[in-house]
């Protein structure tokens, strides 16, 4: 069975400040401890990969490139496929949920419950049935390149891969996901189906209140 390993990116400073943090606006990851991803790549070490995709924002590939770097077997080349993109959130990006909250708390509930509105439309936020549907075509297309029995790794964000997975599994009731968690989608020729969802028991220490900024 065809296995795709998700990955959301580290921890960045924007995570630690509540600020959306969506396609066109990419804080740095903190890796003054490198422990999370080395806890992470020995995690993903046990497991076979044929490819190895990532967002082409910065902090996915950066978080790829510090997981894999720490794999004890030879590492496929990084490819990146633009539908793994986080969601955009247009004119919010960078504003802190507190903030959004306070000034806007009914629009913000609505980006919070994934509704497309006009509202939301006009400060450019990305409509979440197209995000949904670019996800999974991308995983789609990602598993198109793996054999029978092949297994892939992804490294996307929090809000898209939330959206993505419920697009490709039908579960609507997924919760947020923590920084370097990790889920697996198993792909069959009658459909997708989700083996592990935000898997984060190989981190030694995780902040049990963390998720998507831009869900309330």
């Amino acid at each position: 069975m065809k296995r795709i390993f998700i990955v959301r990116h580290g921890k960045t400073q924007w995570n630690l400040e509540h600020r959306l943090q969506g396609r066109y606006a990419d804080s740095d990851l903190l890796t003054d401890d490198l422990t999370p991803y080395q806890q992470a790549a020995a995690y993903l070490d046990q497991y076979r990969y044929q490819v190895v995709f990532a967002s082409p924002i910065k902090r996915a590939i950066h978080t790829a490139q510090l997981v894999t770097d720490n794999f004890t077997q030879p590492v496929p080349t990084l490819q990146t496929n633009a539908g793994l993109a986080e969601l955009t959130f247009g004119d919010w990006e960078g504003k802190s949920k507190d903030e959004l909250v306070a000034e806007q708390p009914a629009l913000f509930r609505k980006l919070s419950q994934r509704v497309n509105t006009p509202e939301l439309d006009a400060i450019g936020v990305e409509n979440f049935a197209a995000a949904r549907a670019r996800f999974a075509q991308a995983i789609r297309e990602i598993g198109e390149q793996l054999g029978p029995d092949d297994t892939a790794l992804v490294f996307s964000h929090g809000g898209i891969s939330q959206l993505g997975i419920k697009e490709l599994t039908g579960n609507e009731h997924l919760l947020g996901l923590k920084n370097l968690s990790t889920s697996i989608v198993a792909l069959r020729p009658d459909g997708a189906f989700l083996d592990v969802y935000n898997q984060t028991a190989y981190l030694h220490d995780v902040d049990l209140n963390e998720g998507n900024v831009s869900i309330m």
